[in-house]
Formats: C-alpha cells, structure tokens, sequence
C-alpha cells in the first residue's frame, strides 16, 4: 500500500504540469484514488482559463461543466478526420472535417472563449470515443487558427479510468470508424497519436482498506485472476440473500429496467403513505441531464441514497450513502442511517444543481462559468437497486452484485470497487471468467506508464518549452497587426467613415510592423540562449536582456496604446459605427493585454509572477465611438467648433426626438459645410449637400437660428457659396471669408451697463435673447463683466461641480448633465472659467447653500 508521502508526490507531480506547463495529462487511478478531488483542485487553484467537459450530461453536471458535444458543437454521427472522398463509407450518416466546420455556428462569445482558452479538462474520457478528440481537435485549431497545434495550442487534462466503463459504439458505427482506427478508445485518436499524455496514475485508495480485498480488486483489473482470487471473490456467492431491513444493502445490477422494477415493487410493499416532492428547474436544465427524479416518490421506510456530498463541515452525509426514510413533515425529511452499529438521523435540506456554460468576462478577458439553469431536489433517490453504470463514482458500505450478465469490459470491475470492503459484498449470480475481463488494449496502454524518473524529465523538457513559449509569445505583435490588417481591408470596402481612417490605421500597422521587426531579432537571440540547460528563468544572462526588451516593448508598445484611442473615424450609418467599434474594440484588448503583460517583464522573469499579472488584467472600454451621433471626434479642419458642437447637438436631438437615424436629419458631411459657410437664409442653406426642399422645411429652420445666433456673437457673415453644390464640395475645406461689420456685442453690453433688461435690449436690437446672452460671455472672459452680477454664487458652485465631473463643454453636453442650468448660464460659466484673472474658484464655498 502506497504511503501518503508518495501520494503527495504523485499529486504534486499532476499538478505542477499542469500549472507549469503546456503538455497534455492523462489523470488516472483506481475507483477511490481521489480524481474528482484533483479535478476540484485544478478548478479552484489554477490561473489558466479552464474549460471543464464530459461526454454525458449528468457526468457534465457533476463535474461542474458542460457536455463535449453542447460546448464544441459536435454531431453524434461518426466523425472522419479525413475528407469523405477518401473512404468507402456506408448509408451510416457521417461527418468529416468539412461538414463538421461548414456547420459550426458559433457565437462570437463562444469563440472568444475558445481563443483564450489554455486548459481543457475532459472528465469521464474512457466514455469518450476516439473519434471525438479528433473532432474536438478539428474544431480548436480552426477556431484558435494554430492548424499546426494539437488541439489548436489548448492544454487537455484526461481524467478518468480506463478500466472502467467504455464508449458506447453501434456496431455500423464501427464499421466505418474501424477503417481509421485501431480501437474505439481516446488514446487511438489521431490527435493523442500527435502529442501523446504523460501517463499520471494516482495510487493511494482511499475507499477500502482491506489488503487482500485491493489486491483482488487489481486481478479484476489487470486480467489476473487466479484461482484463488476466483475462489476468494465467490466466497460472497449468496443466491438466496435477503438482508434485514435494517441492513443497509443495495442492489448493483446490469439494466435500467432491472434496478426500476427491484425499486417500485420494494416501495409498494411499504404500507405507509406515499409523499412526492416535485424539483424545482429553472431557466435551462434539460430532463436528460437531471441529477435526480424530477418528482421524487418517498415512505417513510424507504431505503434511499444521497446524490451529493455534504456541504456542511461536519460532512454528515456523501455521494452514495445509503439510509432509510425516518420521518416526513410538511417540506422535512429526515434519514436514518447506520455508522459503527451507531444511529444517525440526518435532516435532509434542498440542494441545487447548476447547468453552466462559458462565457469571457469582459473586464478580466477570464472564463467564467455562467449559469445556464438549476435543478432543486432532495438529493435522495430510492435505494434498493441501482445500474453498475449509474454507480460509477459512489461508494458503498453494502452492496448486492448481481452481474451475471456484464456486457461491457469494466463492469464488474466497477460494481467491485464501490464497495468498501469484500465483507460488504453480496453475489446474486456467479460472475463468470469471461465477465472477469478488461481489454488488453487498456491493458497495454497502461503498460506505457512512465516511470518516475522519466516523469520527472518529461515535467523538466515541459516546464521549459512551456517559459519558452510565453516568452516569445510576450513580444509578438502578429495577431495584433492582423487584426489591423483587417480592418483596413474592412474600412476600404466600407467608404462611409471620413477622411483620416486609414492613414492613422496606417501609422498604427506600421509601428506594429516595426515591433515585428524587433521582435524576429530578440527571437533569434532568445534562442540562442534558450539552448542553455537550465530553464531560461535561471539563466542570469537571458534575465538581463529580457529586462531591457521588456522595457523597450512597453514603452514602445504604450504610445501605440494611446494613438489607438485618438479614432477619426465617423460615420452616420449606426450599423457600420457598431461593427468598427467592436472590431477596434478587440484590437486595443489584445494590445492593452500584451502591454499589462509586458509591465510586469521590466522587473524581470518568473512563471508565477506572468500568470498574477495576466490574472490581473481588467479591459478597457474604448472612449470614442465612430457613430456621428455619439461621436466627440471632429476634424482639425472645422472651421468653427463650438458652432459644429451645436449644430451636432441639435441634430442629435431633433433625431433622438423623432426616433430616426441621424442621418435623415443631417449628414455630418452637411455638419461641416455649415460650420464653414455659415449659410443664414433658408436660400443659402439649400446649397449645402444634403438639404433638400423637405429637409429644408422639416429642419432648416433650427439650423438657422442657431448659425444665426453664433455669427451675431462673433460678428460673422455667412460667406457667398457658388449656386451649384457639387462646387461646394470642392471646396468645403477652404477657411470661409469673415466679413468685419459692427460689433454688435459691444452694443449689447452698452445696452447692459446702462440697466436694460435682456429682453428690452433684444426688443430695442430685434434680436433673440439667447442672443443677447451671448453676446455678454465674451465680455465676461475679458473680465468687464464680473460673473457675480449675473448668477449667485450658489448657482456658479452648482455649475462648476458638474464642469469637474465632465470632461466636455459643448453646451449640448453639458446641458443634458447639468439639466438645472439655463444654456446662458453654462456658457457665462464657461466664459469665466477661461478668464485667467477670475478667482471664482478660490472664492466659492466649498458647499451650496440651501
């Protein structure tokens, strides 16, 4: 028997590859070694993006994951890693590579999820058949476009026993996958053939204890059985056995139908009441993946089994316990079971169950597991009779076996092992030597087993190439300047987002080229280096240079950063907006991620410290839009922003208010025309582009008033526009003419200073008030008027709060964050913030007065 320390060592070994690693893991163990257990380890511990599935359902749902072909979108039909053409094949539907990718549909969040992936765990895999890891296989490189990586470049964790239940397979079925394959099992796959698993067996079993009993347990398992293991094993030939009903036994047996009707006929011999307790499910939680009876029929007197662990400390009760039904009230169940000739009675509560897919943060670019639905039930189920395939993963302290007719290798081996001692088994039926067989194929494949000592090596040459591998991938720019490869190639075939897009794409690609450049010559001295024996985080010279790159990239790499958030791009058409922000959106995460990553590296390099920092990466939003709706951009060549701004906002409005695309309103293109022709007539704006006789009178008079307004203030004239409007276009960004005429402010502020009231200074000049309010900002900027005698000083701190939470002072804006001021007042509290002698700041209270 093996000692704890040794387990340790051999669990420690498993999960130092998988943490430090990159290489494929075959977790194996006899029934009770404590896979689950490392399966629960890696989930919780490991900071790589993990993906946990299994080929059932309910084996899916217990293993806190989701099915193999739900996940990756596989057909139940054979699958050939080859094109059709090249076999013979029968009516038997298939699939081959071409189909299988032709048909996948998968969502942009599951392929996300698939891209960032590093750590597949497959639970259950002596269920899986070969041709499925082919079919997974085919699906990660297409998706994560390595076509020359196994599985795309994801780590696989197998977990499992091969010598226990085998995937199921049609003998048509066979037939056909027989031609391709030399056994139905997972390491017969193409793929496994590719990059074979370490071979990582867990020794230590914690389910029995009894010496002679395990060594049975390894006849059955290895195809040793010799007489007197024969002999010792039907020892517990008990044909006519009828336990107490205070024994806790249970009934392992081949079929469905069998373990149903030894239950129902049990319960009705029970005279007592019959309670039902219906399952709650809720959202998405499919009839075939439930862990329980969606309406659970009880007696009191009924023998029962849990179907969980205890959540609770003392761990009263475990997947597998048998009991009996002691009590019923209401909503309460009571269990009584049995432990060391002592009575226990155990108030059972509700527990729920989780349907879960994957799905990528995205703040954290993590998988996470998002719940799909629940199932709520007792964990109870009748426990007079189960099959030997529903008792995989339980244990029992009592158990009669009736597997006379075991029709897959494995099955009695897997019945035997539930139970935790000979002197808790009971034969119905002689097991025949022919039941007593596993197949010589798993029997061979165990014999591959690597030795410690070369574990060791195999986990050294991993570890290695594994830091060699996050290395170079931390100064490579490839995927990146692809990206922006395509979308240039996007923006070109879409000629609807202004002047500037390509050329500031264009600066970004070539900068990322010149990284590319770089990085191909760190590469070759890295390799160099990397021919040292020791792993590269030891070697005193490598941690130099990679210091000194590490800080080159970053800062390098950070001023990219900051160019990618100064997008010129605009458009009026809210779908293209959309698109071209999510693709530049994925363009600046991946950016950002490789920056995040490469601020660690000034510091140095160590394994641990990468993945802390790659745990700890939050994305950003992008804080531009490219939707001329939403958009703040706008082209160094207009002519007059602040009236642009306005007239933007109006539009935005006047859209907003009539639910229709900006567009129908005014063109952004018309936006700028406005700004540099300053057209104040109806006349004059229809030879702006874009105003038509409707537009004209369903919205060019609020374009008017408001250009009108803006020239009085700033004593412009609109400049003359040839009557043909294709010569508007071609000269739309030449600076328009302003035309000197009296200065109207002035008048205004005269008007002021000898006491007029604003309304009574506009009826005098038949000018708009707003008009006349703004006349008075540009005298408020100059410091002739004092901001005092035109807003109290509880309004000027209320304004100025919102300026410091806003980062923008177009009128527009700020009127829709600051609703309580008037469009005078903000723009006279703009005009006093630019007024450098204004002292307001200092002198406001530091809270409103009420």
């Amino acid at each position: 028997m093996q000692q704890p320390d040794e387990d340790n060592i051999i669990f420690k070994t498993a999960a130092d590859f998988i943490n430090n690693s990159s290489h494929p893991v075959f977790l194996t163990g006899k029934a009770g070694t404590g896979k689950t257990t490392f399966l629960k380890y890696i989930k919780e511990k490991s900071r790589k993006n993990i993906v946990v599935v299994a080929p059932t359902g309910v084996a899916a749902i217990n293993a806190g994951g989701t099915t193999i072909h739900s996940f990756f979108q596989l057909p139940f039909a054979p699958f050939l890693p080859e094109n059709k053409k090249h076999f013979a094949v029968s009516n038997t539907h298939t699939a081959d590579k071409n189909s299988l990718l032709g048909n996948l549909r998968l969502s942009a969040e599951r392929r996300e999820v698939m891209e960032l992936l590093e750590l597949l765990i497959i639970d259950e895999i002596s269920m899986v058949r070969c041709d499925v890891l082919d079919a997974i296989d085919a699906v990660l490189r297409h998706v994560r476009r390595q076509y020359s990586k196994p599985f795309g470049g994801v780590q696989v964790l197998y977990i499992g026993d091969m010598y226990q239940l085998p995937p199921v397979i049609k003998g048509e079925e066979w037939k056909i996958l027989g031609a391709i394959y030399s056994n139905q099992y997972f390491f017969s796959s193409q793929v496994v053939t590719e990059q074979y698993p370490v071979y990582i067996e867990l020794k230590k079993v914690y389910r029995q204890s009894d010496a002679s009993f395990i060594n049975l347990l390894n006849q059955v398992r290895n195809n040793e059985m010799d007489e007197d293991g024969y002999s010792l094993l039907h020892s517990r030939y008990m044909p006519d056995f009828n336990p107490a009903s205070t024994e806790s036994f249970i009934t392992l047996t081949t079929h469905n139908n069998k373990a149903d009707a030894i239950n129902v006929r049990e319960l009705s011999k029970l005279v007592e009441k019959t309670f039902s307790f219906n399952a709650t499910v809720n959202g998405a939680f499919y009839d075939n993946s439930f862990p329980a009876d969606e309406v659970l029929n009880l007696k009191i007197g009924a023998q029962v089994m849990f179907l969980k662990n205890d959540l609770e400390k003392i761990r009263r009760y475990y997947n597998g316990k048998i009991g009996v039904i002691n009590k019923i009230e209401d909503d309460k169940i009571w269990v009584e079971c049995m432990q060391d000739d002592f009575s226990q009675l155990i108030e059972v509560k509700r527990e729920t169950w989780r349907n879960v897919k994957y799905a990528l943060n995205s703040k954290t670019q993590r998988i996470e597991e998002e719940e799909l639905g629940s199932f709520t039930q007792y964990p109870l189920r009748l426990a007079w009779a189960i099959t030997i395939h529903k008792s995989q993963g339980l244990t029992f302290q009592n158990a009669v076996i009736d597997a006379g007719n075991a029709f897959a290798p494995g099955q009695v081996y897997v019945a035997l092992s539930r139970c935790t001692s000979l002197d808790g088994i009971v034969l119905r039926s002689k097991i025949s030597y022919n039941s007593l067989h596993s197949d010589e194929r798993i029997v061979d494949f165990a014999s591959r087993q690597q030795s410690g000592r070369v574990q060791e090596q195999i986990l050294f040459n991993a570890r290695k190439q594994y830091q060699q591998e996050i290395i170079l991938r931390l100064f490579d720019f490839k995927v990146t300047e692809t990206l922006v490869n395509d979308l240039l190639y996007w923006i070109r075939e879409n000629k609807h987002f202004g002047s500037g897009v390509t050329d500031w794409l264009s600066s970004i690609k070539n900068q990322l080229s010149v990284f590319g450049k770089h990085s191909e010559k760190f590469a070759e001295e890295l390799n160099v280096l990397f021919m040292q024996a020791e792993l590269p985080a030891e070697i005193e010279l490598f941690q130099h240079r990679f210091k000194k790159a590490a800080a080159w990239f970053f800062n390098e790499a950070n001023k990219t950063k900051k160019v990618m958030l100064q997008s010129p791009a605009v458009t009026d058409n809210r779908q293209l907006a959309k698109d071209y922000g999510s693709k530049l959106q994925k363009i600046f995460d991946l950016h950002s991620y490789q920056v995040h990553l490469l601020s660690a590296g000034i510091n140095g390099f160590d394994v641990s410290m990468y993945m802390e920092q790659k745990a700890s990466f939050k994305k950003e939003l992008i804080p531009v839009t490219a939707y001329s709706g939403k958009s703040s951009y706008m082209s160094q060549e207009i002519a007059h922003p602040d009236l642009y701004n306005d007239l933007k906002g109006k539009r935005n409005e006047i859209a907003a208010e009539k639910d229709i695309p900006v567009y129908m309103v005014c063109k952004t293109q018309s936006l700028e025309e406005m700004t540099q022709f300053l057209p104040c007539t109806l006349h004059e704006l229809s030879r702006i582009n874009g105003f038509g006789a409707i537009k004209l009178k369903q919205f060019g008079g609020y374009f008017i008033n408001i250009i009108k307004d803006y020239c009085e203030i700033h004593g412009l004239d609109s400049k003359k526009m040839e009557s043909n409007s294709t010569n508007v276009k071609k000269t739309k960004h030449q600076k328009p003419a302003v035309s000197a005429k009296v200065d109207t402010k002035k008048v205004s502020f005269d008007l002021f200073k000898a006491g007029r009231t604003f309304l009574e200074i506009a009826e005098d000049r038949k000018l708009a008030v707003t008009t006349i309010e703004g006349h008075l900002a540009y005298f408020i900027e100059n410091g002739e008027i004092e901001i005092d005698s035109l807003l109290d000083k509880n309004k000027q701190l209320l304004i100025l709060n919102g300026f410091s939470i806003s980062e923008s002072r177009s009128l527009q804006i700020l009127k829709e964050e600051i609703p309580s001021a008037t469009y005078a007042e903000l723009r006279w509290m703009i005009a006093a913030e630019k007024n450098k002698d204004n002292k307001i700041m200092a002198e406001l209270p530091s809270k409103i007065i009420l």
